[in-house]
């Protein structure tokens, strides 16, 4: 009962999830910052308790949440064996999961830095325009020198 429950929820968020991929690459248009962070966390949460309520089971969602409790594991071990492999794979891991930096806003826009890794550049932003209090438009990125 739990995990048909868990894993509703868990698919749920990741098809909002997608959606708002869609409409971000598509129209520019996407969910307010804060909640897509939190609908992140929620899917990370409940991958991972997904994991530990089916691994008896040994199904294909077992086998997709241990994603969830592995990649955190491989990203470690890897910065020990090797710093760049390290940063590399937490860059990848990190993108998922990591929130983007607010540096200016006001009421109608916000200028945010763009997460671009360990081992990105400097100096990448993009103005947002905040449409209804529930929505975001992107108007456009630049860089500073």
């Amino acid at each position: 009962m739990k995990n048909s429950m868990i894993k509703k929820v868990h698919i749920g968020l990741f098809v909002f999830l997608l959606l708002n991929l869609l409409l971000s690459v598509v129209l520019e248009w996407g969910f307010d910052n804060r909640m897509m962070f939190l609908v992140r966390v929620l899917i990370y949460a409940t991958g991972v308790l997904l994991f530990f309520l089916t691994i008896k089971n040994r199904s294909a969602i077992t086998y997709y949440s241990s994603l969830y409790i592995l990649s955190p594991i491989v990203v470690f071990f890897s910065w020990l064996a090797d710093g760049i492999l390290g940063a590399l794979l937490g860059s990848v891991f990190f993108a998922f999961l990591a929130p983007t930096d607010t540096i200016v806003q006001n009421d109608k826009y916000q200028i945010r830095s763009q997460y671009t890794g360990f081992l990105g550049g400097c100096c990448s932003y993009s103005l947002y325009e905040t449409i209804f209090p529930l929505f975001e438009k992107k108007v456009g990125e630049f860089r500073a020198e």
